[in-house]
């Protein structure tokens, strides 16, 4: 993971945020930001109940992608608290170390206010200007219509659909969508 420096970016509405690379010091936090996102149950495909990393095992995590350099974990702070996550993990294969994925999440208070936007363009310099990551892959469900909005909106084209993939409940399905980029 390529340690980036803070950099501050306006909020829609006024203010500012700062996007950052995680520190192994965020574990607890970020445990905390998963559950709150999680607890939800809308746009992930974990239930809260699966997402059992202990502090000591989210602090291997972060280590684990600051040895890769086609990893990235950063995310926004604003107001004195970390409200958004995003990760990349890049391919484990030689043939696919050219590309990869990333996963974002952003507490309910905070979307809608151009943080998940700027950790996504963020993101997309740091492919661009990293000479391992030539595409950047992403799946999203059906019912996210806001994320595919924001996608779309930066440039990212569905590649395929997966039907009925995530089981929400009885009778309940939804798509999952793949979506990609090039850097």
């Amino acid at each position: 993971m390529a340690v980036l420096s803070p950099q501050t970016i306006p909020l829609k509405q006024g203010g500012m945020f700062v996007v950052r690379s995680a520190k192994e010091d965020d574990a607890g936090v970020l445990i905390e930001h998963a559950k709150s996102v999680l607890t939800e149950g809308l746009f992930g495909v974990s239930q809260v109940d699966e997402f059992t990393f202990t502090l000591e095992q989210e602090r291997d995590w972060i280590r684990q992608h600051d040895r890769s350099p086609g990893d990235l974990v950063l995310v926004a702070e604003a107001s004195g608290s970390v409200v958004a996550l995003l990760f990349f993990e890049s391919g484990s294969r030689k043939r696919q170390a050219h590309l990869g994925s990333l996963h974002m999440s952003v507490e309910r208070a905070w979307r809608g206010k151009g943080v998940g936007e700027g950790l996504l363009n963020v993101l997309m310099a740091w492919a661009k200007a990293n000479p391992l990551i030539e595409k950047v892959g992403l799946s999203v469900l059906s019912s996210n219509t806001r994320a595919i909005g924001l996608y779309k909106k930066l440039g990212f084209i569905e590649e395929g659909r997966r039907p009925r993939e995530i089981k929400m409940g009885p009778g309940e399905y939804v798509d999952e969508i793949l979506m990609f980029r090039f850097a």
